[in-house]
C-alpha cells in the first residue's frame, strides 16, 4: 500500500499488459486504484478511453483530476483502467485483423473483473477518438453502463459514408470515416459502426434503462467535430433520449478549458455512480 508523509494510503497507478485473444497480441493498460484498495473490494468500473494517437498515458494525464474528485467526495470510490489501442488499424472497430470493440467491450472489462474486480457497476468516458468509442458501446448495451460521458466525440454531421462533408473527414478522421465501412464504402458496414445508427437502433432500450449521456464539446473545435456533436445532439432529441449537451463556448479540441471539461465530465460520471 502506497502512503503519502502523514502515513496516509494514496491512490496507485498500476502499468501492467495482458495477452488479447480478441488482438492477437499484448496490450498495455494503466489502472487507477483508490487510497487504500483491497483485492476483493466492491467497487464500480469505470472504463476510461484515450483519443487517437494516443495511449493508456491518457489515464496518468487524467489522474490528478480522478484523485481531486475522490479527495471531494464528487466519484465514488472506483477502479478506473485504459487500455492502450492503436488509431489506424484500431479506432474501437473490430476488423478483418484485430477486434478492438470486442476488446473494449469484453475483453478488457473481464480481465479487469477477475484481477481488481468484482465491480458493481461499469462507467465509460472517453474524448475524441475515445468519446466515439464510450458512446458506441452505451449506446449498444445501455443496460450495460451506469453512465457515458463523451468529450469532443469523434462524430460526424452525417450517417453514410457519403453523406459527411469533406470539411469534416480531415487527416485521421477521414481515416476513422473510412475505417467505419471496412474500407469499401459500404453502408451497412458503416451503419454497424456509426454512433448514430446505434442510437436509433436501440433507442428504447436506451431510454428504458435510463442512461445519464453527456455530449461535451467546444464550439471552436478545430476538427469541426462540434458540427458532428450538434448533429447527434438533434438526433437524441428526436428519438426522445434524455441528455446532457455542452457546447462550450470558445473552447477548441484541446486548450485550456480542456482540464476543466475533463474534470466536469468525470464529475458526471461520478453523481451516477454515487445514484
Amino acid at each position: 500500500m502506497v502512503r503519502n508523509i502523514q502515513g496516509q494510503p494514496t491512490p496507485v497507478l498500476v502499468e501492467d499488459r495482458f495477452a488479447s485473444t480478441s488482438v492477437g497480441a499484448p496490450v498495455g493498460f494503466r489502472v487507477l486504484l483508490p487510497a487504500g484498495w483491497a483485492a476483493g473490494e466492491r467497487l464500480p468500473f469505470v472504463l476510461h478511453l484515450h483519443g487517437a494517437m494516443s495511449s493508456s498515458a491518457s489515464l496518468e494525464l487524467a489522474r490528478p483530476f480522478y484523485e481531486q474528485l475522490w479527495e471531494h467526495g464528487a466519484l465514488p470510490r472506483a477502479v478506473v483502467a485504459c487500455p492502450s489501442t492503436p488509431t489506424h488499424g484500431g479506432f474501437y472497430i473490430d476488423g478483418p485483423q484485430a477486434a478492438w470493440e470486442t476488446l473494449i467491450a469484453a475483453e478488457f472489462p473481464k480481465f479487469l473483473a477477475a484481477n481488481y474486480g468484482p465491480f458493481t457497476a461499469t462507467a465509460v468516458i472517453g474524448a475524441s477518438m475515445g468519446g466515439y468509442g464510450a458512446l458506441k458501446l452505451a449506446f449498444e448495451n445501455p443496460r450495460r453502463f451506469a453512465a457515458v460521458a463523451a468529450i469532443s466525440p469523434a462524430v460526424f454531421p452525417g450517417e453514410t459514408p457519403h453523406g459527411v462533408p469533406e470539411r469534416n473527414i480531415p487527416s485521421v478522421l477521414g481515416d476513422l470515416h473510412t475505417a467505419m465501412s471496412g474500407g469499401t464504402g459500404d453502408e451497412s458496414a458503416y451503419a454497424a459502426n456509426s454512433v448514430h445508427a446505434r442510437a436509433r437502433a436501440h433507442a428504447r432500450e436506451i431510454r428504458h434503462a435510463r442512461l445519464p449521456i453527456l455530449i461535451d464539446c467546444g464550439a471552436d473545435d478545430e476538427f469541426l467535430l462540434h458540427e458532428g456533436a450538434e448533429y447527434l445532439h438533434h438526433v437524441l432529441t428526436g428519438l426522445g433520449i434524455p441528455h446532457e449537451y455542452r457546447l462550450v463556448e470558445a473552447a477548441g479540441h484541446q486548450g485550456p478549458a480542456a482540464g476543466l471539461r475533463t474534470l466536469d465530465a468525470i464529475r458526471f460520471i461520478g453523481t451516477a455512480l454515487a445514484c
